[in-house]
């Protein structure tokens, strides 16, 4: 059980609650005509083991994410602007106290997220049509993820356990060469660090960083 705005919600209904928003995100890509890539937990979720999550994760080109704040905002929402990110809340939130219900990073952000981004597939997610990232991909933006310094400790472990969920879920030679080639437009040793993780999880090994 999760609490969202003073109110405690069970798993099933966060859920509803961020398929309700995949619905309202999916509503306004096509209205201004852009692409998007799920990741995040419920992309975790799609790929291995379903677990209840904070928020929606998507990435989106930059060039549109004014149009979408804009059509956000002629919905209801309220809607932060941060650098190369939009954070998305219910009506009626106030920044700050509350928690986002979405966060959309800009694919240009960084190298790393515009491989990510150009890694992606059609999926149903909550019963809704979407772009999620590859395996390959959402391996890859996890541990892009748990090596960041600007995270804290808790979310960076909870990173290595969602990478592990899709790893010894399926993981194929194919979805490995993936993750190591994205890995490669992060820092030097990247890639090597990744392989390491990677192996580590499917041997059943503790895995740190």
């Amino acid at each position: 059980m999760l609490c969202s705005m003073g109110v405690a919600l069970t798993t099933w209904e966060i859920m509803d609650d961020r398929a309700r928003m995949i619905e309202v995100l999916t509503d306004v890509f096509e209205e201004v005509g852009t692409d998007h890539c799920l990741v995040g937990g419920i992309a975790v979720g799609y790929h291995a083991q379903p677990r209840a999550t904070v928020d929606v994760d998507m990435l989106v080109p930059r060039r549109k994410a004014g149009r979408i704040a804009r059509a956000l905002e002629a919905r209801g929402y309220v809607i932060t602007r941060h650098p190369g990110m939009i954070r998305v809340y219910p009506a009626g939130a106030t920044p700050g106290s509350d928690e986002s219900i979405a966060d959309l990073v800009e694919n240009e952000a960084n190298p790393t997220l515009r491989a990510i981004s150009k890694s992606t597939e059609p999926a149903t997610v909550l019963g809704l049509p979407v772009r999620i990232a590859t395996r390959g991909a959402l391996v890859a933006a996890k541990f892009h993820a748990a090596v960041s310094p600007h995270r804290s400790v808790l979310d960076r472990q909870q990173d290595l356990v969602d990478m592990g969920r899709v790893i010894t879920k399926a993981f194929t030679p194919e979805d490995e060469e993936t993750a190591l080639a994205i890995a490669e437009t992060m820092h030097p040793g990247a890639r090597e660090e990744l392989a390491r993780v990677i192996a580590d999880h499917r041997a059943g090994r503790p895995v740190t960083l």
